[in-house]
């Protein structure tokens, strides 16, 4: 969460987004198919790093219980009703944002001279391409993929708030794009025309103070899914969140809205849930949270809500647990999505490498987390902000955490997250063997002296072999005079994981910004309506002439 300003809009400092006043690249990288050998060949024979320590699985602690009920409302019918503003936040809301703030360690605002060293480009031979079966599929490691859709999205001026951060994210569905950015629901058709969009506050019918949105699709039952962090309005309120689905493929119709509430141990009152990450599986719903109670402290806690409730508007209730660091839930992946006898949840480790958990009976009332492996493979979190040209301003590159879920493809959890590269704030993707518990990794950045963050992966399962996995992000590259542009990159089946340097194509430039806030994720989501996994919609930040944020979608590959 961020504390805002009340007398402007754009905040400054270190600042995390929420409501405000009551006035208020895509990368495809082809790897790994559902065989596990051959997986493990293609990426070993990138030369990319692939170490692991494994621990003892042990189950790890309870954490406390949820409960919820369903409400039904409909997205054109709440737009047509009086609109709805959040409450201006009061003192305790405020100490409780600045606690949020504080949990990330302030990074330094330098120049950077010189540039990154550029690691050896992989090649691509032997156990590294998969056999298609197609006369058509010619392998072509690595190259941009083709920009189908590319427009621009929700503004700040369209935000319902006029907040920053903006936080975007979008799901696809089988005939429309949706997007959810700070307080604003837009869905769009995927030529990108707008088809309905309403507040949050206005949706939900409450004045709660709100942020950090997360939306997706679920392709086996034709329902979007979305999660909402609540600030609580005092050190005595129960905590909560917003979550729900649709009750159609139509995301302009119909959804069943629940409020859940939290008791145990991680949960006491006046407890702000923080930073509410999504995942999802056949099964179950896939959240995870960070905590900040009222008293001071922070925890970290997961958990899975069953679909089969959610989905039928009934009422329902979930374990939480602890785990030792901040997680984020694991997608599967696949067109269906594929099946799995466990949901997962990974969390990056600056100095360590990778924490992987496995749910078992997810969407159950038996539901036990276990920590399956700490996974070596060392990095260091952005060692400094995000520089702009032309301005002292400098954005905010994350602590190097994983900022959207990971995707599994059935044998490897695919992931991305900010690095330091050489001095610059740079990214990290790349692939967890699940049976191996090792961790497969290249670099990603845009130029020498580039500035690059925001990263966000997806996954498309091909029929013929192998993967194309995607990887969006934003970068800014001070001395060539360039500010906030989102990029694409792509390696199709049977490319390994090679370094994504200066590859991709650029969605679009943005300008530099007095705003010193970045939003805090990013997302690329699959087309289902393209059953080879081809076809990818990506959501970005970037920054207008005037200094103001915007968002851009694009609709990238073979669709």
């Amino acid at each position: 969460m961020h504390a805002p300003n009340a007398s402007h809009p754009r905040t400054s400092g270190r600042v995390r987004r929420l409501t405000f006043t009551a006035a208020a690249g895509l990368l495809a990288v082809g790897l790994l198919g559902s065989q596990a050998g051959w997986a493990q060949a293609s990426v070993a024979a990138t030369g990319a790093t692939a170490t692991t320590t494994a621990v003892v699985p042990a189950a790890a602690p309870h954490a406390g219980t949820g409960t919820a009920t369903a409400r039904s409302v409909n997205v054109r019918q709440a737009a047509t009703a009086p609109r709805i503003a959040p409450t201006a936040l009061n003192p305790a809301q405020r100490a409780a944002l600045s606690r949020a703030a504080a949990a990330r360690p302030a990074l330094p605002s330098k120049p950077t001279t010189g540039s990154k060293p550029v690691p050896a480009k992989a090649t691509v031979s032997g156990a590294n391409h998969v056999a298609h079966t197609v006369a058509s599929a010619v392998i072509r490691p690595q190259v941009a993929p083709p920009v189908v859709t590319n427009f621009a999205a929700v503004n700040e001026s369209l935000s319902a708030c006029g907040c920053q951060p903006p936080d975007v994210n979008a799901a696809v569905g089988a005939n429309e794009i949706t997007e959810m950015v700070n307080l604003r629901l837009e869905v769009y058709n995927k030529a990108g025309a707008a088809l309905c969009g309403i507040g949050l506050n206005s949706w939900l019918g409450t004045s709660d103070s709100l942020s950090d949105p997360r939306v997706m699709y679920d392709n086996v039952n034709g329902r979007y899914l979305f999660v909402l962090t609540i600030v609580p309005a005092s050190g005595t309120a129960t905590p909560a969140i917003w979550l729900g689905a649709t009750q159609t493929n139509n995301p302009c119709g119909g959804w069943w809205i629940y409020r859940p509430t939290f008791a145990g141990g991680s949960f006491p009152a006046g407890t702000l849930l923080d930073y509410p990450m999504m995942g999802q599986d056949r099964n179950a719903m896939l959240l995870s949270t960070n905590n900040f109670p009222a008293s001071g402290g922070e925890n970290f806690t997961v958990f899975g809500v069953p679909k089969s409730a959610i989905y039928s508007g009934g009422g329902f209730s979930f374990s939480a647990f602890s785990t030792a660091s901040s997680v984020t839930p694991v997608s599967n992946g696949g067109i269906p999505m594929i099946s799995t006898s466990r949901s997962y949840f990974l969390g990056s480790v600056p100095g360590t490498g990778y924490r992987l958990y496995n749910l078992t009976n997810s969407g159950g009332s038996g539901a036990v987390l276990t920590l399956q492996a700490t996974i070596s493979s060392a990095f260091s979190a952005p060692p400094r902000r995000v520089n702009q040209p032309g301005t002292t301003s400098t954005l905010d590159p994350l602590d190097g955490r994983i900022d959207w879920s990971p995707v599994n493809d059935g044998s490897f959890i695919w992931f991305a997250h900010g690095i330091d590269i050489g001095g610059f704030p740079g990214i990290r993707y790349g692939a967890i063997s699940i049976s191996a518990n090792s961790a497969t990794v290249a670099d990603a950045y845009h130029s020498g002296t580039s500035d690059d963050f925001n990263p966000s992966v997806g996954v498309g399962n091909s029929p013929a072999g192998g993967n194309y996995i995607y990887v969006n992000w934003a970068y800014t590259d001070s001395p060539a005079g360039v500010a906030t542009s989102d990029t694409v990159d792509s390696v199709n089946p049977g490319g390994g994981v090679p370094s994504l340097i200066g590859t991709g194509v650029v969605l679009v430039n943005g300008s530099a910004t007095g705003e010193t806030r970045f939003g805090d994720f990013s997302s690329v989501a699959i087309d289902p309506a393209n059953s080879n996994g081809s076809c990818a919609v990506s959501a970005q930040q970037y920054f207008n002439s005037d200094g103001s944020w915007a968002t851009r979608i694009a609709r990238l590959g073979t669709c």
